[in-house]
């Protein structure tokens, strides 16, 4: 074990001497020269990290990471060999090797929320490869070598071939690759990303919703089961960035499909027609015709109006007592004369409707929605 730890660092020092110091802020256009190292040390190191982490060979999850991958590459400058697999883990983390290969963890695919999200971290780890942002940082200084070096001895000091052993593998190579960067390189990923997703069809606010939860997941965790918050601390800096890049870029934040939140359903239960926010009861009353089809149509006014970013002066009852409206956002949602028997008046309605909200919002204390 301590022979093949000593040739994989070996290997992976000699891709990252420093050849000398660039201090610029932002990384300079990626040469074309160094793909082919690129390219290699990925190869190198993915064989290392499959050799000691137990990769999930789950053929449609793969295949959903390719699909989403392949949505994303067309945007990007450099043709490299991107890819995605699955490493059997349970701490949330991702990272890309040079040249392309990327990695999340199972951990990492159950934190995320939705599609969005997943194209939002592969987009990001795709953005440090497709930028060559390892050899940005390495120039910078020698301390993406000393931390792999590092990381690869304790793995072989944590016991070879057991658990610990995994571990240290895996946390010090993934530490090495992610925490290396500079929080002006990680900035230029997300907003980088950010483009990206959009081109590709993705909403952007993606990269700002997976953020804003790394900080409350943060709090929740041992300083040894951080994974990503501990690889990524600058999460707070980071989400700053990414909101005023998205306000700079005049796209509209909108977190509810993306964290897969206020979702309205109907259903009819015990005979009474029922209108769900996030499964939780909005309205219930008698089930009739009229019941099913208002309620039909009431959910997909709230479905079209309601948004985690909506203030309480959004909501507003308009009009005189006995012709009045409850208005989204200038939209009418519900009128007086459309409420049936067992329906609350209109104002205790707009209540419920900000009740569900507020239990929504909980998920992401940390969030300003209304910043």
């Amino acid at each position: 074990m301590m022979k093949k730890t000593a040739l994989i660092a070996a290997a992976l020092m000699m891709f990252f001497l420093p050849a000398g110091c660039a201090c610029a802020a932002a990384s300079p256009e990626p040469s074309e020269k160094t793909i082919k190292r690129e390219l290699k040390i990925g190869r190198k190191g993915a064989e290392a990290i499959e050799k000691q982490v137990p990769r999930v060979l789950d053929p449609a999850a793969e295949a959903r990471l390719a699909m989403i991958a392949a949505k994303l590459t067309p945007y990007l400058q450099r043709d490299l060999e991107y890819s995605v697999r699955i490493l059997d883990m349970k701490e949330p983390n991702a990272f890309a090797l040079p040249g392309g290969r990327t990695y999340f963890t199972t951990g990492m695919l159950e934190f995320l929320k939705s599609e969005d999200e997943i194209a939002a971290v592969m987009c990001h780890e795709f953005i440090h490869a497709d930028r060559a942002h390892g050899i940005v940082q390495a120039k910078r200084n020698n301390r993406l070598t000393l931390l792999t070096i590092a990381g690869l001895v304790a793995a072989t000091q944590a016991g070879g071939d057991s658990g610990a052993g995994i571990a240290a593998m895996a946390n010090g190579l993934q530490t090495a690759l992610m925490n290396s960067y500079s929080i002006e390189l990680e900035k230029e990923a997300d907003a980088r990303g950010i483009d990206v997703l959009y081109k590709a069809g993705y909403n952007p606010a993606a990269m700002l919703t997976m953020m804003e939860r790394m900080k409350v997941e943060k709090l929740k965790r041992a300083q040894y089961q951080m994974g990503i918050f501990q690889t990524h601390p600058e999460e707070e800096e980071r989400v700053d960035a990414a909101l005023k890049y998205l306000r700079d870029k005049g796209i509209e934040i909108q977190r509810k499909d993306v964290v897969q939140s206020l979702k309205i359903k109907t259903d009819t239960v015990s005979g009474d027609a029922r209108l769900y926010v996030d499964d939780a009861v909005l309205l219930s009353v008698p089930a009739t015709e009229a019941s099913r089809k208002l309620f039909s149509e009431l959910g997909e006014r709230l479905d079209s109006t309601l948004e985690l970013e909506l203030a309480p002066y959004d909501i507003k009852i308009l009009g005189e007592k006995g012709s009045q409206s409850l208005v989204i956002r200038r939209k009418t949602i519900l009128t007086e004369e459309e409420l049936l028997p067992g329906m609350p008046p209109l104002a205790e309605l707009r209540d419920r409707i900000n009740d569900a909200l507020n239990r929504s919002r909980r998920g992401n204390m940390l969030t300003d929605y209304f910043d």
